[in-house]
């Protein structure tokens, strides 16, 4: 029994250990995702205020599905087109608030704040803010957004 002792108490650590340093490779997985993820986000609005839809197509699934601001379901091209058609002109897009929930090593959501300010077709200066969450999916090595749901923020009076 006595030298069955010290194998058991080792083969105890063991158990014990493995988890652990599982949780702590988890965690940096995680971390790392997290960050690639929020500099996902905010490529994507660089992209969004230099009219880059490639850069914008780039980052989202062809089998993506959204709701825009207005509440209208999009598909990828439906976004892209709306995001060619835009008559605004923005001069700047900032993220703000941005949430990394990892589930798992390869989907994730992010959600956030996004002010953009700009002229509208007609030269006036606008200064609009939305709340928004975005479901992301790494396929093949490649992190796209699958799904996105984007509401304008409300004035406030």
């Amino acid at each position: 029994m006595k030298l069955y002792m010290p194998v058991l108490v080792i083969t105890l650590l063991g158990f014990a250990i493995v988890p652990c340093a599982h949780a702590q490779e988890n965690a940096a997985d995680s971390s790392a995702i997290k960050s690639k993820l929020k500099e996902m986000e905010d490529a994507w609005v660089k992209a969004l205020v230099s009219k880059d839809q490639a850069g914008v197509g780039n980052m989202i699934a062809d089998d993506f599905a959204g709701f825009n601001p207005e509440g209208k379901h999009v598909t990828k091209s439906q976004l892209l087109d709306e995001a060619k058609n835009e008559p605004n002109t923005l001069s700047s897009a900032v993220n703000d608030n941005i949430d990394v929930h990892v589930y798992g090593s390869n989907a994730a959501t992010v959600s956030g704040t996004t002010t953009e300010k700009g002229k509208d077709k007609d030269g006036k200066q606008f200064t609009r803010s939305y709340v928004w969450v975005d479901t992301w999916m790494e396929r093949n090595g490649k992190w796209e957004c699958i799904a996105e749901g984007v509401m304008l923020t409300p004035k406030k009076k």
